[in-house]
């Protein structure tokens, strides 16, 4: 059965809504409780769309909503190689500032399949070496940015696109990612592999798939590249184990969904 794809408008209005309830309306205070979890998404419209899912999660996760706070600082068609128009490695030292996050996470890649144009002019043609050094290093400069005040770093890779053209780019993206967090060393900043419809072996794009409730729908937008609202809810549920999981290695005892909070 397929699902009726709501409007930008009318998805924007929907997540307004339930700000208040996931703690993500305005500004994040500069003081935390004991208890509170930060939680900064970072990076382009993906970012955004894994942003809006977990708001919608955590309004019906009572054990996570009451301490869980939501920043919304990803900013649509951004990238790293157009510094001239959004400097991401700039703004994440001001995102860090303003959120004090607890756990960033990170999805960049969608605007970047273009030759890289440094703030001193300096060109990296798209393909080249000197490109993909030049991109992991500015990788790994948001990321010591994001890092600086102890929080931890989730680095979300791209997921599968429909284009091939696309998706080749996408592959080869995320192993700069995945490389260059390796090249930090810091055990607090992580490569998550990304959300995958299929079971086992590679991935390939489907418009349709199960939803949260294993009704097949639709989860990807017709552009494809980006998801419906039910598929960035799927997204968002893959995003909150992984999420969940780092924290308790940190110590921080919480359970996605709460059922399994009674069993940490």
């Amino acid at each position: 059965m397929k699902t009726v794809l709501l409007s930008r408008r009318s998805l924007v209005g929907g997540l307004a809504s339930l700000l208040s309830v996931a703690g993500a309306v305005g500004p994040v205070p500069a003081l935390a409780g004991p208890d509170e979890i930060r939680i900064a998404f970072v990076g382009d419209s993906l970012s955004d769309g894994m942003w809006g899912g977990a708001v919608r999660l955590l309004s019906r996760e009572a054990c996570l909503g009451s301490r869980i706070r939501l920043g919304r600082h990803a900013q649509n068609g951004t990238g790293l190689t157009r510094p001239a128009k959004f400097d991401w490695v700039a703004e994440s030292r001001a995102v860090v500032a303003r959120a004090k996050p607890t756990l960033v996470v990170v999805s960049l890649g969608l605007n970047d399949r273009q030759s890289i144009v440094d703030t001193s002019r300096a060109r990296f043609d798209l393909g080249t070496a000197a490109w993909r050094s030049r991109y992991a290093e500015l990788s790994q400069a948001l990321l010591r940015n994001l890092a600086a005040e102890g929080a931890g770093v989730l680095w979300i890779g791209l997921p599968v696109l429909r284009d091939k053209v696309s998706q080749d780019d996408a592959t080869e993206k995320n192993a700069v990612y995945a490389e260059a967090i390796r090249g930090l060393g810091n055990p607090k900043v992580r490569y998550v592999e990304p959300w995958k419809q299929a079971a086992s072996g590679a991935d390939v794009f489907q418009p349709y798939g199960p939803d949260l409730k294993g009704a097949q729908v639709q989860i990807r937008a017709p552009d494809g590249i980006h998801f419906t609202a039910a598929g960035y809810d799927v997204l968002a549920a893959y995003l909150l184990r992984t999420v969940t999981g780092v924290l308790k290695e940190q110590g921080i005892a919480v359970g996605y969904p709460c059922q399994h909070q009674a069993k940490l």
